[in-house]
């Protein structure tokens, strides 16, 4: 940016020349004089205006803040606290002969209403002559202050502060770009560590619990934080390598995140499914290795190395609702995706190692096509329902837990439970509603009742469930439940709520041993729920539909050996609570 008072320093020179001349050609003058001869020297005085001035321009082409995903005009949602990584695409317009770039000095400066608040300063750059999106090298990046990531921010971007590189144009040199960044809940994540018994081998698959997954929600999703809880180990004895098992899974660690936060809730509960052994075994030899539903908050997926983020944030994507993205020839595609192939759209940044992603290469994360990231769709989609959904906590209150099988156009209804879990009643009417009765067939209590629906290489789920408030009063006359399809009854079964019907003796017993825990029960229940507490407080479930009327545990599959044992009969019946020995 510096200019040179040239026409001065061009005339110091010139007369500067003038006297070392005289001085050289004195002797010749001296002698031509002696020879009676003149000679005569005339030094043209010439004016060089701007002579030394670069005719290269050093300027800012734009500025774009990268999170996951950005277009070059930044219209994809920022959300607060999350890192963001500023690329500064500055440009040194010159002599394409010259092979020497510039070096610069970049000031950073951020701006609330306007007023500098902090800044940044840059050591000196080189500034290239091709700034493009997909090399990082070829941009100024800097990541941004957590304290900047929040409301309105300014940010004025001046390269070349201390006006060291000389140029020919100085007023093109500063930047200003407004953005706004959007409060996100935080993302409530619940690993269901499943400790996988092989039907097949009679192999155990278990591993050290373990979080392989919220790193890279953290950098792919729109989220600054993701709260992770690990759940008691619950074990599936099965075989995985069939896809109606698959279901069974998801459809018992769905009924985990019931009993616990309620149907409809917005925390997430992942199972994760070992695939080795200590001895270096492995289970998995392809097919389906995760299922989610689309639009609830369960998911299960293998875990297959300590980085699973991948795997397992497309099946969290299928929980924050969305559909496959068109690459390698998925199911349930959205008819809306915007971009061929499944391509991002635009450039991607991965801020956690500052890698850049290109939407030509890379596969939106919901396809089955990879390397994969996240497009700007997608990214705004998923922003969309946590914004909407994210923390939302029902009120806790008694009620039923009623669940359905749909297997095409047939329903069959499971057992009933009688929980105190929050209730957050769906959302719109949908096509299901349950129904309680009395003797005379009339309702007593109408309910949405709410779809769960996922897909994966061919492998479909459907269940219903719905979270019923009720009453003792209700429970007294209610004989009857039904559900209800567009109205059509396409489900229905007697239900006695009125108490336990415990036979002679207690509800449950509990033997144990040093290695295992055993419990039986005797209610007039087709089924029951087993939960674990270390404390007699927070309780996990362990067991969930249990028809033997008898449930063992390992004592080392527990976080602890010592507790408490619940067993929640089906039909409505009262809960029984005992001290492990």
């Amino acid at each position: 940016m510096q200019k040179v008072a040239t026409r001065r320093l061009a005339l110091v020179v010139l007369v500067l020349s003038a006297v070392i001349a005289g001085w050289r050609f004195g002797f010749s003058a001296l002698a031509a004089s002696q020879q009676d001869e003149i000679v005569s020297i005339y030094f043209p005085l010439v004016f060089l205006e701007n002579a030394d001035e670069s005719s290269g321009d050093l300027y800012i082409e734009h500025t774009v803040l990268y999170q996951s995903v950005q277009d070059t005009s930044n219209d994809v949602t920022l959300v607060a606290h999350k890192p963001a990584l500023l690329r500064i695409y500055a440009k040194w317009d010159g002599d394409p002969g010259n092979a020497a770039l510039p070096v610069a000095e970049i000031l950073v400066e951020g701006l609330r209403d306007g007023v500098p608040f902090d800044s940044l300063e840059l050591g000196p750059q080189p500034i290239s002559v091709n700034p493009s999106d997909d090399n990082m090298a070829s941009t100024l990046n800097v990541e941004l202050p957590g304290g900047w990531l929040e409301g309105e921010l300014g940010l004025r971007v001046t390269i070349d502060p201390g006006d060291a590189v000389a140029e020919a144009d100085e007023s093109n040199n500063v930047v200003e770009d407004a953005f706004t960044f959007q409060e996100v809940a935080p993302l409530d994540l619940t690993i269901v560590p499943i400790i996988y018994v092989d039907s097949q081998t009679g192999v155990t698959f278990s591993e050290a619990t373990q979080d392989p997954l919220s790193q890279w929600l953290l950098t792919a999703f729109p989220l600054s934080t993701v709260n992770v809880n690990f759940h008691t180990p619950y074990t599936f004895t099965g075989d995985l390598r069939q896809g109606d098992e698959w279901v069974r899974l998801l459809n018992e660690v769905t009924n985990i995140w019931a009993t616990e936060v309620g149907v409809g809730s917005s925390h997430v509960y992942y199972g994760l499914i070992p695939n080795s052994t200590s001895a270096g075994g492995s289970w998995f030899s392809g097919g389906i290795s995760g299922l989610g539903w689309i639009g609830q908050r369960v998911s299960i997926g293998i875990h297959f190395g300590t980085d699973n983020g991948e795997s397992g944030g497309h099946e969290i994507g299928h929980n924050f609702g969305r559909y496959h993205a068109p690459c390698g020839n998925p199911n349930s595609v959205d008819p809306n995706f915007p971009y061929p192939n499944a391509s991002i759209g635009v450039y991607g940044v991965d801020t956690s190692a500052d890698t850049v992603l290109a939407p030509d290469v890379t596969h939106d994360m919901m396809s089955y096509c990879g390397p994969e990231w996240v497009s700007d769709y997608t990214y705004e989609g998923l922003y969309q329902d946590q914004f909407l959904r994210g923390g939302k906590v029902g009120t806790k209150g008694a009620g039923l837990l009623i669940r359905a099988t749909v297997e095409g156009e047939t329903l069959s209804l499971l057992p009933i439970y009688r929980l105190d879990v929050p209730v957050i009643p769906p959302e719109g009417s949908g096509d299901h509603l349950v129904q309680l009765l009395d003797d005379s067939g009339s309702p007593v209590a109408t309910y949405p009742a709410v779809l769960f629906e996922a897909e994966e290489l061919g492998v479909r789920a459907e269940t219903i469930m719905a979270y019923v408030p009720a009453s003792p009063e209700l429970a007294e006359v209610a004989t009857q439940v039904r559900i209800l399809r567009k109205g059509e009854v396409v489900a229905e079964r007697a239900i006695d709520l009125s108490d336990s019907g415990t036979v002679d003796g207690p509800a449950a017993v509990i033997n144990s041993s040093d290695k295992a825990i055993h419990m039986n029960w005797w209610t007039r229940g087709t089924a029951g729920i087993v939960q674990f507490s270390p404390d007699g407080e927070h309780w996990s479930t362990i067991g969930s539909d249990i028809v033997s009327g008898r449930f063992k545990i390992n004592r080392d599959h527990l976080v602890q050996a010592s507790g408490w044992l619940r067993f929640i009969p089906s039909d409505g019946g009262e809960p029984t609570e005992l001290e492990i020995p």
